[in-house]
This record gives C-alpha cells, sequence and structure tokens, in this order.
C-alpha cells in the first residue's frame, strides 16, 4: 500500500469514527425529545387532576435525571475521542511521545536471542502543507532486528494510527535492508540471521490552525 492509499484509509476510519459519534448524539436527542414531548402531553392531560400529580413530578425528575445521564454520558464520550485524536494526530511534532512510543515498542520485543535495537534516531524539519489538515515530521533511524521483529515493525507501522489502539500516525517512507550472518559478524547477539536496516519515516499531526 503507497502512502497516499494508507493515509485515505486512516483518515477515512477517523472520519467514520465522528460520523458515528455524531449518529449517537442524533439518537441521545431524539430520545430525549421523545420523553419531554410525552411528558408534556400527560401534564396536559392531567393538569386539573390533583390525584395524578405526584406521577407527574415523579416522571419530571425521571425525565431530568436522564437527561443529566446522557449528557455526562456525551460529554464523557466526546472528551475519550479527543483524547484518541491528540494522540493518533497531536497539535504539534511532539518529538518526545515519538520517541517514547518507539522506545516503549522496541522494549516489549526486544530479546537478547531475538533482538530489536534502534539507534541514530534523527527528526528533520516539518513539512508544511497549507491545503491538508495535517502535516508530516520526517524523521530517520537505524535497526538491528531479528526476522520475526522486523515483521512485527512493519506490523506496527501498518496498525499505526487507530483510535482503538491510541499509537501515533506514522508510515514507512523507503527502507535499506542489509543482511546479517549468525556468524563473524560484530553486533550479531541471537547466533541466528538477523537483518540492519535504515529506515526513513513520517510522523503526522495537525496543522495549526489558522
Amino acid at each position: 500500500m503507497d502512502a497516499t492509499s494508507f493515509l485515505k484509509s486512516k483518515f477515512f476510519q477517523l472520519r467514520l469514527y465522528g460520523a458515528l459519534t455524531i449518529i449517537l448524539l442524533i439518537a441521545a436527542g431524539y430520545f430525549t425529545y421523545t420523553n419531554v414531548m410525552n411528558f408534556l402531553e400527560i401534564r396536559s392531560q392531567t393538569a386539573n387532576n390533583e390525584v395524578l400529580f405526584e406521577r407527574l413530578d415523579d416522571n419530571s425528575q425521571q425525565i431530568e435525571a436522564e437527561l443529566r445521564k446522557i449528557k455526562e454520558e456525551n460529554l464523557d464520550l466526546i472528551q475519550t475521542i479527543q483524547n484518541q485524536l491528540d494522540v493518533v494526530l497531536p497539535k504539534s511534532e511532539d518529538y518526545t511521545s515519538l520517541t517514547r512510543s518507539l522506545d516503549n515498542f522496541a522494549s516489549e520485543i526486544h530479546r537478547l536471542k531475538n533482538p530489536f535495537l534502534i539507534s541514530n534516531l534523527q527528526f528533520a524539519k516539518s513539512k508544511n502543507n497549507s491545503e491538508l489538515a495535517y502535516e508530516s515530521m520526517p524523521f530517520k533511524m537505524t535497526i538491528q532486528s531479528s526476522f520475526d521483529n522486523f515483521f512485527k515493525f512493519l506490523k506496527f507501522v501498518e496498525t499505526s494510527g487507530t483510535l482503538s489502539d491510541e499509537t501515533r500516525l506514522i508510515d514507512i517512507q523507503s527502507i535499506i535492508i542489509n543482511f546479517v550472518s549468525p556468524t563473524g559478524t560484530e553486533g550479531n547477539t541471537s547466533g541466528r540471521d538477523e537483518i540492519n536496516f535504515n529506515v526513513a519515516m513520517n510522523a503526522y499531526y495537525r496543522s495549526p490552525e489558522k
């Protein structure tokens, strides 16, 4: 999948998630409207009936409680989505969080006999694009890896940018691979064939508001 198709796919997922949120809010609004109209109808029919006044009062309190609950739940949902978006597409380059994310990934999968070591991580000047809602921050690094962890890295990049996993949106621009023999090679720790590769990537973030 080329970079353009990859980005279109990721942003389609974000738009879909936002659309589902709007549908939820509309449904909540319809629920509220229906309950309020039912309440008003009952109150109109029984306004002159003192016997049913207490029932109306209870119904009113119940509707008010439901309204508060819906409002609180929607606010929590909106805040959750906003927090997830701030991770997937932060408001700035946010080098620190990206570096921490890469370090955490490496720490999770690196083993002496199954290595994944990142070195020479370098960031370049961001590429501004006034026509898009996002901008890209190029970076590159060198990685010493086992074959298994190499494919885990590719999967990590492929699934980046998902709201559910709350991972920064990144993609690969180019990659240069050197295969390392297990014997007679300095730095080989696994005793098996390894891959040393240089990879150039982009990390994405939201364009500053004008």
